[in-house]
């Protein structure tokens, strides 16, 4: 027996150690987030001859069940770190596309404007041609009917009636306001001139970013397709030596996460103590998690058929898009002054948060769209802006900067500790607004909804890396 656990040692040393190895190539791919501290060497996944033979070995058990979960972790981080690579890609364009939306609006005013300042210079035109022939009979002057003729448009006839001398008062105030009116028009059409060039720069910009997020996605799609396969074997061997399904162990550890993001975000909060600022601003840090677990699992080695789940259930409906990842690689710096820690609650009564949250989850397993708003292809603040339409809220434009900015000018951010179902959680890049690339839609006890990304679409998670959520959640209905 010693001889067997001294053997099972050196495989678990063997395997950590290729792992390790792995893992550095895995993550120095293309990825922004920068791992401070000496390299961890991460479990690799043990073979399934390791998991069989674990399974005939009580006291081997249980260290391969850990392993399993470990190297689970794994996978998990490094598909989500892979995830904000392409958010962040998508809010460059969704920021792009919403710059072009704003030139093409800005020229379609001004075309607006131009035929209505076109039309009222054509009145005071007429006027003045009007007045070139009632002044002709009567004698006043040296205006003649030849003008008319020789006129080549409306605005040649004002410069040569402006010529003439002797006109009366009434004459010069018509041909004031007839040059006032044609002044307007030539005004609109040098903005007209400067508003299509800038639509046209919009668009090129808007093309690029487009290209771009969708490069990054592809070049995204074959290593998160690969981890979420690898992950999808490692649930399989958990259910094989735990002796339940890999559904169970999926919703396991759906609810594993769940808690452990409400523990990490307590935790950035608890540690300084204090009471957070209710003033919204773009410095880092977070809020204070509930304390209370609800029915979220205690035991995260034991092999239980059912797994405990949180308040609101997230198990995904394909095994091999397992849910979020618990602890990122890089803490944000917390607030000075963190709230008390509160549970979160949902409303008692039906309410329009309720019904965001209902219409969110009615597109789950829809598809995930740079720039999509629906029917059936999201993205991101997509999916949040017409969540809440449906339930007749503005969220202040397709754009997650849009959305925080818009939410704080009226007043409706919360502290990220006094969060509630039907928030809304943004993500971001630096801790302040200008980095915010993702949001999504409170639902439970750490839990959300969201657009993820092109591999996974709309689906509902443990909330994946909390450290790099804004400290405010917007609210866009009930009490503040």
């Amino acid at each position: 027996m010693r001889a067997r656990k001294a053997l099972n040692a050196v495989k678990h040393s063997a395997r950590t150690l290729s792992c390790g190895m792995a893992v550095v190539a895995v993550l120095g791919i293309g990825l922004s987030v920068v791992i401070a501290g000496p390299a961890q060497a991460a479990p690799s996944a043990p073979s399934w001859d390791d998991v069989r033979a674990a399974k005939a070995d009580t006291a081997q058990a249980q260290s391969t069940v850990d392993e399993l979960s470990d190297r689970l972790q794994t996978l998990q981080d490094a598909a989500d770190r892979a995830q904000v690579v392409e958010l962040q890609a998508g809010q460059k364009y969704a920021l792009a596309s919403s710059e072009q939306q704003d030139a093409q609006a800005t020229l379609d005013d001004l075309t607006a404007q131009a035929k209505r300042a076109k039309s009222k210079a054509d009145d005071s035109a007429k006027q003045v041609a009007g007045l070139v022939v009632e002044l002709s009979r009567t004698g006043g002057g040296d205006l003649s009917t030849t003008m008319l003729i020789d006129a080549q448009d409306s605005k040649d006839l004002l410069y040569r009636v402006g010529t003439m001398s002797h006109l009366s008062e009434r004459s010069a105030t018509v041909l004031a306001q007839a040059r006032a009116d044609q002044n307007t028009v030539d005004s609109i059409a040098a903005q007209q001139t400067s508003a299509t060039t800038a639509l046209a720069k919009a668009t090129d910009a808007t093309k690029r970013a487009l290209d771009d997020a969708n490069d990054t996605a592809s070049s995204a799609q074959a290593r998160v397709q690969k981890e979420q396969e690898q992950q999808d074997e490692v649930l399989q061997q958990l259910a094989f030596l735990k002796g339940t399904s890999v559904a169970t162990e999926t919703a396991y550890w759906n609810a594993q996460q769940a808690k452990q993001a409400e523990a990490q975000l307590a935790s950035q909060t608890t540690t300084t103590g204090g009471t957070t600022s209710t003033t919204p601003s773009t410095g880092t840090g977070t809020g204070t998690a509930p304390t209370n677990p609800g029915t979220a699992p205690t035991n995260p080695g034991a092999g239980t058929g059912t797994p405990a789940k949180p308040s609101t259930p997230s198990t995904p409906a394909k095994p091999s898009t397992p849910s979020t990842p618990a602890k990122p690689s890089t803490p944000v710096t917390t607030p000075t002054t963190p709230t008390a820690p509160t549970t979160p609650t949902a409303p008692s009564t039906p309410s329009k948060a309720a019904g965001a949250i209902a219409y969110a989850r009615a597109q789950i397993g829809d598809a995930y769209v740079f720039g999509g708003a629906g029917p059936n292809q999201w993205d991101c603040s997509g999916l949040v802006m017409m969540a809440y339409s449906s339930q007749g809220i503005a969220t202040g434009g397709h754009n997650v900067v849009w959305q925080y900015n818009y939410f704080k000018s009226i007043g409706r951010l919360v502290p990220l500790s006094q969060r509630q179902p039907g928030d809304i959680l943004f993500y971001s890049s630096n801790g302040s607004v200008s980095g915010a690339y993702h949001d999504s839609i409170v639902t439970g006890y750490g839990t959300m909804v969201e657009a993820a990304n092109p591999q996974r679409g709309v689906l509902e998670r443990a909330i994946w890396t909390p450290s790099q959520l804004l400290p405010y959640v917007a609210r866009p209905s009930g009490s503040l």
